[in-house]
């Protein structure tokens, strides 16, 4: 459709017009169309920073031994971000935990272990707050991606062994019930969960993703707890960060320096960091 096929009775009106289509037609093409004022509200914040992790350099990552991560995967850790950041500006503990500066304890404070890694790329982690969460998160992508690939729905580690219920190791972080004796924050953000599954963004997750079929190990508190992690990895998401800080030793590739600390990851959680900030009270609301 061209805007000189017009006639020339019609030619005032069609100058809006095709003002508009030549717009539309530039964004289908892929031109940039110039930025609307920033809504004080948002109608849908998971789709939003969902966007922005799919336009990210983070999302074209080809991490060492894994590949690219799964869209689904690098999508539902920018929001569990999200919704970290605002458990931390509502003030619960767990979040604040998360996100307290680096203790400097190597043996259970993984951001201590990973300090020369996170100063070499300019990581914020001395100060309390949402910059430290940030830094967290952002080992946190290269930890999952090395544990599992991205997969949410990863089972138990069958190269682990016999193993108990409180023993094996499930979902994207591979955590086991057994960490949850680290800290009572653990606990806490476990029953926080447990009585609002409705926030687990499975949905997120497990866009296109599908992982070998594995059963539950055992029974009892363990085996609720690898049926809890699969079913609802937001929850995997932030008790994996949790644990990080109170006990890095739980994971491997942690204790060997193996997940890789990205800086592409950190500029795309500054920027959902920017979007919650000035969209606070509609966000958190919603996450």
């Amino acid at each position: 459709m061209m805007c000189s096929h017009y006639n020339v009775f019609a030619r005032s009106v069609s100058l809006s017009i095709c003002s508009l289509f030549l717009s539309a037609q530039a964004f289908a093409m892929g031109s940039k169309l110039p930025a609307n004022p920033p809504d004080s509200s948002s109608n849908d914040p998971v789709a939003d920073i969902t966007a922005i992790a799919q336009a990210s350099s983070c999302a074209a990552y080809s991490w060492k031994d894994r590949g690219r991560a799964p869209a689904a995967y690098i999508a539902g850790m920018s929001v569990t971000f999200a919704k970290a950041l605002c458990r931390l500006k509502s003030g619960e503990s767990p979040a604040a935990l998360t996100a307290h500066k680096n203790t400097q304890n190597t043996s259970t404070d993984a951001i201590a272990w990973y300090e020369d890694r996170m100063d070499s790329l300019g990581l914020s982690i001395d100060s309390s707050g949402p910059d430290t969460l940030r830094s967290l998160y952002t080992l946190g992508v290269g930890l999952g991606m090395r544990e599992s690939s991205g997969k949410y729905c990863e089972g138990y580690d069958v190269g682990a062994g016999p193993e108990t219920a409180t023993e094996a190791e499930v979902g994207t972080f591979q955590t086991s019930y057994n960490a949850i004796s680290a800290s009572p924050e653990l606990k806490k953000l476990y029953n926080s969960y447990l009585a609002n599954p409705g926030k687990c963004y499975l949905n997120v997750f497990s866009k296109n993703v599908s992982c070998t079929a594995r059963g539950i190990v055992g029974s009892g508190v363990g085996a609720d707890f690898q049926r809890f992690v699969k079913s609802c990895p937001a929850f995997g998401a932030e008790f994996a960060m949790l644990t990080l800080r109170v006990i890095r030793k739980h994971y491997g590739p942690i204790n060997r320096r193996e997940a890789e600390v990205n800086s592409s990851c950190n500029k795309m959680l500054d920027q959902v960091q920017e979007y919650v900030d000035s969209r606070a009270s509609s966000v958190c609301s919603k996450l």
